[in-house]
Order: structure tokens, then sequence, then C-alpha cells
């Protein structure tokens, strides 16, 4: 394409963007705030998948072993799991070990204390953790398969809830946006209608004397495209100072809290909102200017 193609290209494009000044600001405007509903859902579900992940992989397998078993072959079975391909991690703990560690964490339980210090009725066992949280139900098959073993608990329900959840807030959020994309199309393809309605005669007048549909089209597909980009910057920059507050209150009231790093949430906000911007920009410009087009 000529440079001289490229500047005519442009100029139209500012020119109508500047001409209606007030549909532009109403388009940019809802372009933002439709982009920026998708963003807060994709924070959202992001910070979901980080918490799962961070709750699967420290999830802790306890087993524990039959009274009576003599401690060498309590040994002999961890050393033989410590060679499994799926254990990350393992340690021996007593049954003394275990209900110390009861009694630390239930100071008050004055009944469940008395009865730990009159007969232990805790059991030896091993805390295990497997190097992907996907492994864990095959780790705890293996255990259950040993006659030395009484019980094997985990807890990994909460983060298998967390990931349901996850897929309940993207689909909820993918509706929500629907609906948002097709208010927003019929903005911006009113928007470039307006500047084409008052270009009309200059269509007329380009169509017969050879111009192309595209060549036409150009300028307002790129007042679209420009249209979509500023809603999408609007958005990010929203999300980008949006979320720094939120991780600073999130911080002081839940320090525990493992919130998703900003970097990760702007890696998957900002090339959907501007594709999104994008295709929202250019295909309302594509509608608006089609039925123009036919002198």
């Amino acid at each position: 394409m000529k440079p001289k193609t490229l500047w005519y290209f442009g100029r139209e494009t500012g020119y109508g963007l500047w001409r209606n000044g007030w549909m532009t600001l109403a388009s940019v405007s809802t372009v933002a705030i439709s982009l920026f509903v998708l963003a807060f859902f994709i924070v959202l579900s992001v910070n979901l998948n980080h918490v799962a992940g961070v709750l699967e992989s420290e999830v802790e397998v306890r087993v524990f072993i039959h009274q009576h078993v003599p401690r060498p072959r309590e040994l002999k079975l961890m050393n033989q799991a410590k060679h499994w391909p799926e254990v990350r991690q393992i340690s021996f703990f007593t049954k003394a070990q275990a209900a110390h560690q009861l009694q630390s964490e239930f100071p008050d339980q004055k009944d469940l204390l008395q009865l730990i210090d009159q007969s232990n009725p805790l059991f030896d066992g091993f805390d295990v953790y497997t190097r992907k949280p996907t492994q864990i139900a095959q780790v705890v098959r293996k255990f259950r398969a040993s006659p030395l073993i009484q019980s094997v608990v985990y807890e990994g329900v909460v983060a298998k809830r967390i990931n349901r959840l996850t897929q309940v807030v993207r689909v909820v959020g993918w509706g929500i946006e629907a609906l948002l994309a097709l208010a927003t199309l019929s903005i911006v393809s009113n928007t470039i209608r307006l500047a084409v309605f008052a270009r009309r005669r200059e269509i007329g007048v380009m169509k017969l004397v050879g111009a192309t549909d595209w060549f036409i089209r150009w300028p307002f597909v790129m007042e679209g495209v420009v249209l979509g980009l500023v809603g999408a910057a609007t958005a990010d920059v929203s999300v980008n100072y949006g979320y720094r507050w939120a991780i600073h209150a999130a911080v002081t009231a839940m320090p525990f809290w493992p919130v998703a790093p900003l970097s990760l949430v702007l890696q998957h906000t900002v090339w959907v909102t501007v594709a999104t911007g994008l295709f929202i920009g250019a295909l309302g410009s594509l509608v608006a200017v089609r039925r123009f087009l036919r002198v």
C-alpha cells in the first residue's frame, strides 16, 4: 500500500472520529465498560485458578499405619514409597509426635488432651506430597494396597470445588460478555453509520468513478478499530490500577490468601480485551458500511 494511500486513510479516520465527537465518546465508553466487565471475570477466573493451584500443590496425603507394626517395617515401607515416581516428599511421624501436634493445635480441648495423656489412640504414619496434584489418587491406591496401612486421608476437596467454581464463573462471564458485546456492536455500528451517512454523496461519487468497495471501506474500518483499541486500552488501564488497589486491600485484610500476581492477571486480560475490541470495532464498521456501498 502506497504511503499516500495510508495518509488518506489515516486522515479520513481522524476526520470521522472528530466530526462525530459525542458518538465517538459514547462508543469508546461502551467498549471500555464492556471490556472491563470481561476483564473482571477473567481476573476472577485467574485468581480462582491460582488459589486452586496453590491448594493442590500443598495437598498433603496423611498415611496412618496399623498399631503394633514394628518400626523397621514402617521405615522399610517409607523407603520404598520414597522411590515411587509420584512422590515428591515423604516424612515419618510417630504417634507421640501426632499427639503433640494435636495438643498444640487444640489447647482448649481438655477432654481430648486428657484422652491422649491416658492412652494415646493415635497412629504412626507418613506425610506425603506428590509431584503433581493429579497423582494423589494413584499414591493413595498404592498405600491402601499395603496390609500395613490403617487409613489414608487427604484434603483435596477444597481445590476441586474451587476448580468447579472457576468453570461456573467462566461460563457466566462469557454469557454476560456476549450480551454486552451485542450492545457494544450496536453502538459502534451506529457511530460508523453516522460517519458514512454524512459522506453518502461522496461515497456515491467515488463508486461512480470506479473506486473499489475496500478503498471506501478502509477509513471506516480503521475508525472502528481505533474505537475498539481505545476502549480496550481504557479497560486495561482501569484493570491495572484497580487490581493494584485490590491486591493491597486483600494483603491487608487476608495476608495468607494466595492472590494472583499483577503480571499473571495482565497476561490473561490484555490480549483478550485487545482482540475483542479489535473484533467488535472492525465488525461494527463492516456492518455499518455494507448497505451504503450498494450504489
